[in-house]
């Protein structure tokens, strides 16, 4: 064959212009996967979350709600600045190498060059992302009861760490200074973090604003309209900055701007109750104890916890039927109970403190509601003392006085009442629990 006869290199089929720009960026994509600061993005996105999560275990660990609530705050608050940072060193590569006009004379069109140094670490970060979200459902799925995961906040929150990293290496392009990456990731912090002090509806447009998944969950619409509006910022300022026709980024600017009225007039409204959350399930017999589907596990341990109590209020007259955790649902004979709330009351499953749980329902039992229930001082009425007496007999010997501190004499009266006399005076006390006349309150 002569030199005529050969193929030219751009006709041969392993050539780069026959293989397409896909093919030929794949190779470059994996390289950058595989060395540079994308990796080491993802591990320290995973150890940041997972880190912060250990620290704060007491307070959701054993609720869906709970753990998605906070791992929420660091993806955002946490996660945003550290993958800010890190594209934003990716992008100032370039100015650090002095390689930027040999870029420019090679006909490698600059989107692709940009797309094989952002996408790498977009990807590590989301990586990083669902390794801490996969340990966390693990590490609660053994406590939790009812309900489950938000997927829609799970999307959302991975959008935004792929816009932080779109934001990023915008910056990084821009600036020259090599404290850029610091400075781009304390920004971020603080852009995100004020926002979530504000009362105004348009702080739902804060991508770290709360979510609150203890009780609510998300409008089916809430992922793809948080994506649309955080990406859509991200990519039109990344293509005003490297797309050589620069009105291209007015399109996913006016993405953003539709979608951005849309959430702040529905503000409080990206989240409705969880009907789950409200639905009471009560256990059997007399009395009854009910909590919300969600917490519905935990009635066997609070049943238990208030055996005492119950037991104290047999054969009494005006003693209540039910005990519920929901004051709007109650009826006249209902009683209130503290929800047992993860980090105090709950603990992985189960329920401490029993004796402070019990002496709670006894206070609220004996409390008036002509008197202020946050009140802890003698108000210097004489239903006072009978009132207290009567919470401190309810709770039980273990829950009634602190370590150290003396009886009453209305408590001590009470305590050595014969068994069928105190039933009589506490059924005449409970007709009357309700009453703001203190004249009215049978004298202990």
């Amino acid at each position: 064959m002569t030199v005529t006869d050969r193929p030219a290199a751009d006709e041969r089929p392993d050539s780069p212009a026959r293989r397409g720009p896909v093919r030929t960026a794949l190779p470059v994509l994996r390289t950058e996967a595989r060395r540079g600061v994308a990796p080491w993005t993802g591990v320290c996105t995973a150890l940041t979350l997972i880190v912060t999560m250990a620290a704060k275990a007491d307070s959701w660990q054993g609720d869906w709600g709970a753990t998605q609530d906070l791992l929420h705050s660091g993806a955002t608050l946490l996660g945003g600045p550290l993958v800010a940072a890190a594209a934003c060193w990716q992008g100032a590569r370039d100015h650090r190498r002095r390689t930027g006009e040999l870029w420019n004379s090679t006909p490698r069109a600059r989107w692709s060059r940009t797309a094989a140094a952002v996408l790498p670490v977009a990807l590590w970060a989301l990586a990083g992302y669902a390794v801490a979200l996969a340990a966390s459902l693990l590490a609660t799925w053994p406590y939790a009861g009812g309900g489950g995961p938000s997927p829609s906040v799970a999307v959302a929150d991975g959008a935004f760490l792929a816009a932080a990293a779109l934001l990023g290496l915008t910056a990084g392009v821009l600036c020259r200074w090599r404290l850029a990456a610091p400075v781009v990731a304390a920004l971020m912090y603080l852009l995100l973090g004020v926002p979530t002090y504000s009362e105004s509806a348009a702080r739902y447009l804060d991508p770290a604003t709360e979510t609150p998944l203890e009780n609510q969950l998300p409008v089916w619409w809430y992922a793809p309209a948080m994506a649309l509006w955080t990406c859509g910022l991200a990519v039109a300022a990344l293509t005003a900055v490297v797309a050589r026709r620069r009105l291209a980024a007015l399109v996913p600017l006016a993405v953003a701007a539709a979608v951005a009225p849309l959430i702040v007039q529905t503000g409080d409204g990206l989240f409705r109750e969880d009907p789950a959350a409200g639905r009471l399930v009560c256990t059997e017999g007399s009395p009854r104890f009910c909590l919300g589907e969600r917490q519905k596990h935990l009635l066997p341990q609070v049943e238990e916890a208030l055996a005492g109590l119950a037991g104290r209020l047999e054969g009494v007259r005006g003693a209540p039927e039910r005990y519920t955790d929901d004051r709007s649902g109650q009826n006249a004979d209902d009683a209130w109970m503290p929800t047992p709330n993860l980090g105090w009351y709950l603990l992985r499953g189960r329920l401490r403190h029993r004796e402070d749980y019990a002496w709670q329902v006894g206070l609220n039992l004996a409390n008036r509601e002509c008197r202020d229930a946050d009140a802890t001082d003698d108000d210097g009425s004489p239903s006072w003392e009978t009132d207290s007496a009567v919470a401190a007999w309810l709770a039980g010997p273990e829950g009634a006085l602190p370590p150290g501190a003396e009886k009453s004499p209305e408590l001590l009266r009470l305590e050595a009442m014969p068994d069928a006399e105190r039933r009589a005076w506490l059924g005449r006390f409970m007709t009357t629990r309700k009453s703001c006349d203190p004249a009215e309150v049978p004298a202990l």
